[in-house]
């Protein structure tokens, strides 16, 4: 930990010792988040800005008495009186409040950067992380505490997981990390796994997707921003907790302002042997089952990042611009089958992942023109490991051999898969006057993979995974964004889109190769009223495509079979909704209304599943959520959501004997869930700038049925039953969140907790979390 230290003190303290007093501190809206780039003053001659976190600090400063004030546009400013001693150190803490002053006849009130997106003319929700640094959550966590979103995981941490946002789900919702889709960082930076330390805020888009994102997606999108400061610190956690699972971030960055030059360093390590308990059948020794409570035992997941970035920022040729070289990867157990019905006890996948990327951005590079450049590139070696023909029970022990077929696969595998990325986004903002601007989006990228596996080319004759499988898609998007006044806003948008794909599946032991070239296009439209101070409306149709993806298209050859003959997706989105914005309550409802057809969806079976085509079905349903905050500790969070999707197919389109499916109920998709939270904050506790918060979340979900309700006794079917989980957590940071330590306890009354059909996951876990955090 040596270097540690060392780090961290060039970090914070530079090359010299400083001397003289130090004042540090925050400012905060009313509502108390804190407030990035407020300007801060000392006796009108020192100034500076707030960072990202809303901190500032001045330093050497001589013995005496200072006047502080602290300003922000939208808020009246606040002034304090600190006195200096030598070799002192204050903290302050400044809570502005908000003014509305008049600019040109429009009156303009201090909102925070996640506020004023929240209330543009966009259907999304913005969730701010930085009050979660100190948890120990995943950013699938979070995402089930926002309205309209539910993630399915089918086991523990770092399973994969399933998120829907109004009905629609999998890969029709697209995932991004700063505008770059997800999947293109590999499988070690999931959504399941990914870190809270590395991001600013999360952007949830119901409906319409801005064009700005560069990808296709059919119902919405989420969107990862990361954290991007320029300053120097420190961010260093560990937590430890149930099930042998252990967590390790460490994230820091040196900022050289006179030569504007950063260097910044982002890591974490996971692992958990996810052995908690689960209730199964073991064969006795007659071969009968018989009903037992026994540790899941091959379910160990590790995964890593290590990206180091440089970059020069606010010259005049540029804004920001950064080289990134990353390596990550991940080593996972697989643990059973689809439906938990056939124990694993040797298959295993291990992913390695190298990529370099290049950013550049850069406003007014003409008049009125701004510039987003990303280009970037992926190298991915993937392991799937099959040759046992040993088979497990669940206790671990081996039951019986099998004379030929690995656990998984009928062929065993030793398979190593190669790919190779690249990707592309340019995007260029014209504002040529101040009622609207101009946005325009070009997405590119490519994929492709190659393998080789001794063994299965043994059983069929050949080694089929030496041929290659190919994937090319590009998006282009154009959208006017226009100010009719100071309550109306529009946005209208036009993508093209197109893909080119080869591929091959492997079917009765016949190898079937295919290629397809698709086109498609897709349109919306957005309006956005404030109809006074405190409510605004908002209302859009969209007409989207998605294009099938590489994992759809060529199986992942663990549990995921390929399916090359996908088509692409289509759907009509209209959502219409309204918000409400005062002090204390913060209220949003959203009504949706979707028709899809040809909707791609993942078909589970005892052993395997694979993405198939469903012809059409229609979605409707509504999300509400409501924020109330009575005192400035105090903080309250409730949201439900409903949603009823039906299949739209007639009997002559499905080829079934009669219509009783028409108009039913989409099996195996929770169709009413929500989720509730008390957060108790109480500042300055124990010490000046000091924090103790406490915390109770809760979960819902409702039943819902595996097949179709109008098939068979509803007594006798398959369900996932009703679930209400609870959550809890107590918090301390010391002075300016220097230091802070967290115990959580999840699924507190250790309910049975299902996410897919007798999947189990976790029971009651705890984790302890320790971090520290220092910058200058």
């Amino acid at each position: 930990m040596v270097w540690v230290y060392i780090f961290s003190y060039v970090l914070v303290h530079g090359q010299d010792a400083k001397v003289g007093g130090t004042i540090r501190g925050t400012v905060k809206g009313p509502s108390g988040n804190t407030i990035e780039a407020a300007h801060v003053i000392v006796n009108d001659t020192l100034a500076s800005f707030t960072t990202e976190d809303g901190s500032f600090v001045f330093e050497d400063l001589m013995p005496g008495t200072y006047k502080l004030t602290a300003s922000f546009i939208g808020f009246k400013p606040g002034e304090q009186l600190a006195e200096i001693k030598s070799n002192s150190h204050i903290s302050l803490q400044f809570i502005l409040e908000e003014a509305a002053i008049t600019l040109n006849e429009v009156a303009i009130s201090g909102k925070s950067e996640a506020r004023a997106l929240r209330e543009s003319v966009a259907t999304v929700q913005v969730l701010e992380v930085k009050d979660l640094y100190t948890q120990s959550v995943n950013t699938s966590d979070i995402l089930k505490q926002i309205s309209g979103v539910n993630v399915r995981q089918s086991g523990g941490f770092g399973s994969n997981a399933e998120i829907y946002i109004n009905g629609m789900s999998g890969k029709q919702v697209k995932l991004f990390l700063d505008g770059i889709p997800l999947s293109y960082f590999g499988s070690g930076l999931g959504l399941n796994v990914l870190p809270i330390h590395i991001m600013k805020q999360i952007e949830v888009y119901k409906g319409v997707v801005p064009v700005h994102l560069g990808a296709d997606a059919l119902g919405g999108a989420i969107n990862v921003l990361p954290r991007k400061e320029y300053h120097n610190y420190l961010d260093a956690s560990y937590s430890i907790g149930s099930f042998n699972s252990h967590k390790g971030n460490l994230n820091g960055q040196f900022v050289n302002r006179k030569k504007q030059f950063f260097l910044g360093l982002n890591s974490f390590y996971n692992h958990s042997d996810n052995n908690y308990k689960v209730d199964i059948e073991i064969p006795n020794e007659f071969g009968n089952p018989e009903p037992a409570t026994v540790e899941r035992f091959h379910d160990q997941f590790s995964n890593y990042l290590i990206n180091v970035q440089a970059g020069l920022f606010e010259k005049s040729y540029a804004d920001r611009l950064t080289i990134s070289a990353r390596v990550s990867g991940l080593d996972d157990q697989l643990q059973h089958n689809a439906i938990m019905a056939q124990p694993y006890g040797e298959v295993s996948y291990r992913e390695s992942t190298r990529g370099a990327s290049l950013e550049y951005e850069k406003q007014d590079l003409l008049p009125h023109v701004d510039l987003k450049w990303y280009i970037g590139l992926n190298n991915t070696i993937g392991n799937f490991i099959d040759t046992t023909l040993n088979a497990y029970t669940w206790d671990g022990k081996v039951f019986r051999r099998r004379t030929d077929g690995g656990e998984i696969s009928a062929s065993r595998n030793l398979l190593e898969l190669e790919s190779d990325n690249t990707i592309s986004r340019l995007n260029i903002q014209y504002g040529p006057w101040d009622a609207g601007n101009f946005t325009l989006n070009v997405f590119s990228s490519g994929f492709k993979r190659v393998g080789y596996d001794p063994i299965a080319a043994e059983f069929y004759g050949q080694d089929y995974y030496t041929y290659p499988t190919k994937l090319s898609k590009h998006a282009v998007g154009a959208s006017y964004h226009h100010n009719f006044s100071a309550e109306l806003q529009s946005y209208t948008a036009l993508k093209y889109f197109a893909y080119d794909a080869s591929g091959y599946a492997i079917q009765n032991l016949e190898f079937q190769p295919n290629e397809q070239q698709v086109t498609n296009y897709g349109y919306s439209q957005s309006f956005r009223y404030q109809i006074n101070d405190h409510w605004l409306t908002k209302a859009s149709y969209e007409y989207a495509t998605r294009l099938p993806d590489e994992v759809e298209l060529f199986g992942d050859f663990t549990l995921i079979r390929p399916n090359p003959f996908l088509e692409p997706e289509q759907s009509h989105n209209i959502n219409i909704g309204g918000q409400l914005n005062t002090e204390k309550w913060t209220i949003d409802i959203n009504g949706f209304y979707r028709i899809s057809e040809n909707i791609i969806w993942l078909r589970t079976s005892q052993f395997f599943a694979q993405y198939q085509n469903l012809l059409k079905a229609s979605i409707r349903g509504f999300d509400l959520e409501a924020r109330y905050r009575p005192f400035h500790f105090l903080r309250l969070k409730i949201n439900a959501t409903l949603q009823d999707i039906r299949n739209r197919s007639p009997k002559n389109i499905t080829g079934s004997v009669d219509n009783r499916y028409f108009n039913a109920r989409l099996p195996n998709i929770p169709y009413l869930f929500g989720n509730a939270e008390v957060r108790y904050q109480k500042d300055d506790f124990l010490q000046s700038n000091s924090t103790l918060s406490a915390w109770w979340s809760a979960g819902y979900v409702h039943e819902f049925y595996l097949f179709w309700a109008v098939d068979g006794n509803r007594d006798l079917k398959n369900a996932i039953p009703s679930q209400f989980i609870q959550n809890l957590g107590i918090s301390y940071s010391d002075d300016d969140n220097r230091f802070s330590v967290t115990l959580e306890s999840f699924n507190v009354l250790d309910e049975k907790a299902f996410d897919n059909f007798n999947v189990q996951r976790p029971g009651r876990s705890f984790n302890l979390t320790l971090r520290t955090y220092l910058k200058k």
